[in-house]
């Protein structure tokens, strides 16, 4: 109904546009003809216009009401509740003793709608049906003009004259001479002959189907104004006496029935027909002209559609539902309240969690509307919250803004007028008056971030929440800041102009839980924070720092397949819950601290005292497990388990260890053990990292995150039947789904020592962080390194003028290492950039190791004096320094030092005999040529018969010395010859 609704709003305007154009540009024109094609065609195009979609990359005034609150609040009213589950307590619906309402409001304006055609349907139908009984009437007296093609039929005063198709009506009560009859008889043919009953009908049947149209039925009257100046044209143009035929209008006067659908001699037009006849018959060219350009601005403002723009913001990457599914039923193990699930069309937030009304609670989070019901307490509460954060990642959402500019865009940021701290200020005063009792008592902590733009004219507008805080506190803060009091901004600039930008602010609240309630209800769901729950990100980390969730886990000894059997040999289901028949789970606590020792062991939740003593008992008995790591250090992790006692009659199948009286074996490891990939998670690890080609967009998008895929492994350990669980789009997807297909094969699983096919869950971890840091695809060949140092010059001038620094390149390579483009990200003066770029526009290729691939990396040359204190500084990965020397030092042209990094020595050119003028105190090098010590006469015949390089090393390393002799301490030359 929303979209029906805005294409009959924009299909009137385009009618109600048309109309306009007719009353400024034509109406007063003598161009009939055209005047009538324009009038007939124009409704067509008024109907056409909203559904033809031109997509254009700019933004655009559009009348369209998609991004109206109206059009939203319809879509989502009239789209289908696509419920993905129920989950928990069962749903109890108390009903009214009012019978249910059948029709709703959008039906009761449809059986409106079609009651008035109907009802313009038959008055139609009776307007035909009197000219059919005039007809009738008249028939035996009616003459056929063979002529002009018409029949002539006496309406016996019954009906004023007028036209229908072929069809004459003549009043034979007017008294009239035989010119004035020829006149108005001209008259009538005229309408005949140019078919004005067609354009009549034609515009009836649209009266009728828009009959809430007012535009139609302006047209309407304009056509049959249009049609009488055609026929009076046609008249004048044959009459020798013009000034008779606007008196002969005058003198007939109105008499008998009207009927719509005919063409009459005379209406209520009488007066604008004699004052068109007196009009100039020259029309205005410059009015006609008008026509076609706006007749196009209405085509590019109703149909051309920016292909990316607000309002078309969101797109989707959900779970699949299996996937959700498992996680709701899992969390019914230890959260009794009712779960429904269900997916939303046009969310205009990210998330957005409501307040706790009653015992239920809604969360939208990204296309997925999670309802909890049956909340009985703050504890639940606490719980559902934590269950909430997990469930966040189920659906991502990706906004794109189209044309409007992102922050980082900008080229001068958009800045508060009262400086970020007063900005921040305001916002941490809003969040703090605003605070929802419920989550003060609770002491929750959690976290807010709002996204909006910065208009042009440094306005907040269009604020969403990207992360909900919860509690009704979201939409108080997106009031407050579109309200008049909000703090104002600079807008944001790109290259001096003005323009839209993007930004977001964020906040985070820390709460200290109540002593009245439980953390652990706030803690027991994974949540997907580096740092302890309750604690703000300014907290300081100290060794006795608890984490919930660290980069390395905590393993048990011997993994989990140890875990389960150390379990299995020393569970030890009480006697007295077996004899009572209790059952249930255990939810046991503990930390696993940096030495791996297992402390601060409790029950989350219990089943009996003796059952929650043996859980605990056990856990605390266990043998040390490998500590977790975060940022490469060990560190307290805080473990869960659940362990579920049952009894021989109790029936159950998870997924999790079960204790059972007389045989205690772990569920997962009844007589099976699971599929594991050869050489262990380590080898797996080290095949994905190996193996793994990020996908260019998702790279250009900076787009990661884990996806979770399913396969079966079978019984000769192959891979089959790979299945995306959960992806996230930019390619990313279909590199999981490869590196699985056509990574090695696993161990099989096995059923009391026979191979079994068996089911497989993995998460895959796309880490964008770890891409950069840990991957060094491409490096600079042997070849690369030698031609640099054979090439690279310190232009004279640049010495002369004290350019020293580092310039930075950029290389764009391809599959194989070849250089394709070279420019300059850090510039320092244009002789040195031109230098750089002469010598890497010839350059070898580099090494890579992942074919393939197309890289950018970044080759940095440092130019200096050799009388100039090197600059202390971290080197820069593939560095080149390259030292110059002024003619006072010694009789060098050019000369250059090497890099720490590469080891890499430039040398250049010397033209001339290298000549040393010693003193006592003066350090002489050695010469190496060819790898040999060489002397004084051999370097002047050498240099005189070849061209040569030499490069010199000031502080030759160990291995050179070892090599050369402790001559080598005063420095070393190494000569080349110049094969070019």
């Amino acid at each position: 109904m929303a979209f029906l609704i805005d294409y009959i709003w924009q299909s009137t305007f385009c009618l109600l546009f048309f109309y306009g154009i007719y009353w400024v540009f034509l109406r007063n024109e003598k161009v009939f003809g055209f005047t009538r094609v324009y009038i007939l065609i124009t409704p067509i195009l008024a109907l056409l216009f909203p559904i033809l979609k031109i997509p254009v990359n700019f933004s655009k005034p559009d009348i369209s009401l998609e991004q109206s609150q109206l059009f939203r609040a319809l879509t989502i009213e009239q789209a289908p509740e696509d419920v993905a589950g129920f989950y928990g307590l069962p749903e109890v619906t108390v009903q009214s003793t009012k019978l249910p309402m059948l029709l709703e409001f959008k039906d009761y304006i449809l059986i409106f709608y079609i009651v008035v055609i109907a009802l313009l349907t038959l008055r139609l139908f009776w307007q035909f049906l009197q000219i059919r009984l005039i007809k009738e009437k008249g028939w035996y007296q009616t003459i056929f003009k063979l002529k002009e093609n018409y029949f002539l039929i006496p309406t016996f005063g019954l009906a004023p004259i007028f036209s229908f198709f072929n069809q004459l009506f003549w009043d034979e009560t007017h008294d009239l001479s035989s010119e004035e009859k020829e006149q108005i008889i001209k008259h009538e043919i005229e309408h005949i002959r140019q078919g004005h009953s067609w354009d009549v009908l034609y515009y009836q049947i649209l009266s009728i189907l828009f009959w809430f149209n007012p535009a139609i039925h302006l047209m309407r009257v304009a056509l049959v104004d249009v049609h009488e100046y055609l026929a009076d044209e046609s008249v004048l143009n044959q009459t020798t006496n013009k000034e008779s035929y606007p008196k002969l209008i005058v003198k007939i006067a109105f008499k008998g029935m009207d009927l719509p659908i005919g063409n009459y001699f005379i209406r209520s037009t009488t007066l604008k027909r004699i004052l068109m006849m007196k009009k100039s018959a020259k029309p205005n060219w410059f009015k006609m002209a008008m026509i076609v350009p706006l007749t196009f601005m209405l085509l590019a403002l109703v149909s051309m559609k920016t292909s990316e723009r607000i309002g078309n913001l969101f797109s989707f990457s959900t779970e699949k539902i299996e996937l959700i599914k498992e996680q709701l039923i899992a969390s019914q193990d230890s959260l009794e309240v009712a779960i429904k699930v269900k997916k939303t069309n046009n969310p205009k937030h990210y998330e957005l969690i409501g307040p706790l009304e009653g015992d239920k609670l809604t969360a939208q989070l990204g296309e997925l509307v999670y309802e909890f019901s049956e909340i009985s307490s703050d504890n639940e509460y606490l719980k559902v919250r934590s269950l909430i954060n997990t469930l966040r990642s189920n659906s991502r959402i990706v906004k794109n803004y189209g044309a409007v500019k992102s922050y980082s865009q900008a080229t001068k940021k958009p800045t508060p007028v009262d400086g970020n701290d007063n900005w921040y200020k305001y916002l941490t005063k809003t969040l703090s008056e605003n605070l929802p009792e419920k989550e003060k008592e609770l002491g929750i902590a959690s976290e807010i971030e709002i996204e909006f733009m910065i208009s042009k004219e440094g306005k907040i507008t269009n604020p969403i929440i990207k992360r909900s805080y919860g509690g009704g506190v979201d939409e108080i803060i997106l009031q407050e800041l579109v309200s008049t009091s909000a703090p104002r901004w600079n807008p944001g600039e790109i290259n001096g102009e003005k323009v839209d930008v993007i930004h977001s602010a964020y906040l985070q609240l820390s709460g200290m839980i109540s002593n009245n309630y439980d953390r652990e209800s706030l803690e027991f769901f994974p949540q997907l924070m580096d740092i302890p729950i309750g604690k703000s990100t300014n907290t300081v980390i100290n060794e006795d720092t608890v984490f919930d969730v660290v980069q390395t886990a905590p393993i048990p000894m011997g993994g989990m397949e140890g875990w389960n059997e150390y379990l299995k040999n020393n569970l030890t289901y009480p006697e007295e819950s077996k004899e009572k028949n209790i059952s249930g789970t255990v939810y046991v606590s503990f930390v696993v601290d940096k030495s791996g020792a297992i402390d601060d062991v409790k029950t989350i939740r219990g089943v009996s005292p003796d059952i929650d003593a043996e859980a605990i008992r056990v856990v605390q008995a266990a043998p040390n497990w490998t500590p977790g790591k975060q940022a490469g250090k060990e560190v307290n992790v805080r473990m869960r388990l659940p362990i579920r006692f049952k009894t021989n009659s109790s029936a159950a199948n998870e997924n999790i260890f079960n204790v059972t009286p007389g045989n205690q074996t772990p569920n997962d490891a009844d007589g099976w053990s699971s599929p594991s990939p050869k050489g262990g998670m380590d080898g797996w690890i080290r095949y994905l990292s190996d193996n793994l080609n990020y996908p260019k967009q998702a790279i250009s998008a900076k787009q990661e995150g884990t996806i979770y895929l399913t396969f079966l492994v079978a019984e000769d350990g192959s891979v089959e039947n790979v299945e995306l669980l959960r992806g996230i789009g930019y390619g990313i997807d279909e590199e999981a789904l490869r590196l699985v297909k056509e990574g090695p094969k696993w161990i099989p699983s096995k059923k009391d020592g026979e191979v079994r096919k068996s089911r497989m869950r993995l998460p895959i971890v796309f880490d964008l962080d770890k891409l950069v840091q840990t991957s060094t695809p491409a490096k600079p060949s042997e070849n690369f390194n030698k031609y640099l140092s054979r090439n690279l010059k310190y232009p004279i001038e640049s010495r002369s003028n004290g350019h020293v620094g580092t310039v930075i390149a950029k290389l764009t390579l391809d599959e194989n290492g070849e250089i394709k483009k070279s420019s300059i990200k850090e510039s320092l003066s244009k002789e040195l950039d031109a230098e750089v770029l002469r010598v890497l526009a010839n350059a070898p290729a580099w090494e890579v190791n992942k074919k393939g691939w197309k890289y950018e990396v970044l080759i940095p040359v440092t130019f200096r004096m050799n009388n100039a204190a090197p600059e202390i500084k971290n080197s820069l990965p593939n560095e080149i320094v390259v030292v110059g020397y002024d003619s006072q030092t010694s009789q060098q042209k050019e000369k250059s030092d090497s890099n720490v990094k590469s080891n890499m020595r430039v040398g250049f050119y010397m033209p001339e005999v290298f000549q040393t003028h010693a003193s006592p105190t003066t350090k002489i090098p050695i010469y190496i040529y060819e790898g040999k010590v060489i002397d004084f006469d051999d370097i002047v015949k050498l240099t005189t018969e070849t061209k040569t390089i030499f490069t010199r090393v000031q502080n030759p390393s160990k291995m050179e010395i070892e090599k050369f002799g402790d001559g080598a301490k005063k420095g070393i030359v190494y000569i080349e010859k110049n094969n070019k």
